[in-house]
């Protein structure tokens, strides 16, 4: 991490009590807060009740927060105090917390949104060995917990490369770095390459490689038309080869090549596997999932397996591979 211990702490002496303090609250003014959602969806006439459900998934993403806030201490001392988070014994601590935490969401998720996640035979083959880099496409703040809940339910462990700002959240700053993933800042390019190599010699050390995936999302954030245009304007002035490459894209954002690179520097045995999926395109966020819920259709995932023979060693032509491999994803999006 860039940031020193005190500005991590000085970060975590607020994001910490006030996830406690929403939980207390939530969890104590149920009855009231119940009475309210069902209130609001009457007046409303919505018979399907959507306020109540996004109060009740969110009522247990808080619960299950707080879990890991209150865990976090105790894992952290059967660790040797700190000395041996990396161990593997630490490690599997650590990920029946987090797959507890993934699976009650998903259950919630289920019997509240209609939120259902479905892979495909193809994809399921996809998934069978290990190391692998996982490169997802990412159009929703749900499918950003896709390849953890679908890899760790098939026995993998997962290390992903996150943006810095999913630290506000204390549960997730707390456990998801002990488990190797890195969090990195979003302009700083050095420093998130970096920590993507530390993050695989950290593997390594904890001999976890060849049960592990490793998952970024190139595009770096959520896909929004302004968003993509933007991006393909800066492209456009800083890399005009690129720029023309990309031009026809419409559904998906440029991907940005560095950590990607970086894994495929760190990870030269390792096949890529690419994460599509659809259903989740026209809720970007928690808003426009409320409006939505409870959903009739579910979430179609679709893994595909590249393997290394296939990928280019040079990093240019890996540069250009990835584009390719994007255009083909936007080209998959139209068609459906």
């Amino acid at each position: 991490m860039t940031e020193t211990a005190a500005q991590r702490w000085q970060r975590r002496a607020v994001s910490i009590p006030v996830m406690l303090g929403a939980t207390a609250v939530a969890i104590f003014g149920f009855p009231f807060l119940v009475v309210a959602a069902v209130a609001a969806d009457v007046v409303r006439g919505r018979p399907r009740l959507p306020t109540l459900r996004i109060y009740l998934f969110l009522l247990q993403y808080a619960i299950n927060d707080s879990v890991e806030i209150l865990l976090a201490p105790l894992l952290w001392a059967a660790a040797g105090f700190g000395t041996r988070l990396d161990s593997a014994a630490s490690i599997a601590r650590h990920e029946r917390l987090q797959w507890w935490s993934l699976s009650m969401l998903e259950r919630r998720a289920d019997k509240l949104l209609g939120l259902r996640v479905e892979i495909d035979d193809d994809g399921e083959a996809a998934l069978d060995a290990a190391p692998m880099i996982v490169l997802g496409r990412h159009v929703s703040l749900f499918d950003a917990s896709l390849p953890s809940l679908i890899l760790q339910t098939r026995g993998k462990s997962v290390r992903g490369v996150v943006m810095a700002e999913v630290l506000a959240d204390p549960g997730f700053d707390l456990i998801y770095g002990r488990l190797g993933s890195v969090f990195i800042p979003r302009d700083d390019g050095p420093t998130a390459l970096a920590q993507v190599e530390q993050m695989v010699d950290g593997a390594r050390r904890s001999q976890a490689i060849d049960d592990t995936a490793f998952v970024i999302f190139p595009e770096g954030r959520l896909f929004r038309p302004s968003v993509r245009d933007r991006g393909m304007a800066r492209l456009t002035e800083k890399q005009p080869e690129r720029a023309e490459r990309l031009a026809d894209i419409e559904h998906v954002l440029a991907p940005r090549p560095g950590g990607v690179l970086a894994l495929l520097a760190a990870l030269p045995d390792a096949d890529v596997v690419l994460f599509d999926h659809q259903g989740l395109e026209p809720f970007p966020g928690v808003a426009d999932l409320a409006a939505a819920v409870p959903l009739r259709d579910s979430v179609k995932v679709h893994a595909t397996r590249i393997p290394r023979s296939e990928i280019p060693v040079d990093p240019d032509d890996q540069v250009a591979w990835l584009d390719e491999v994007w255009l083909g994803i936007d080209r998959a999006v139209a068609a459906r």
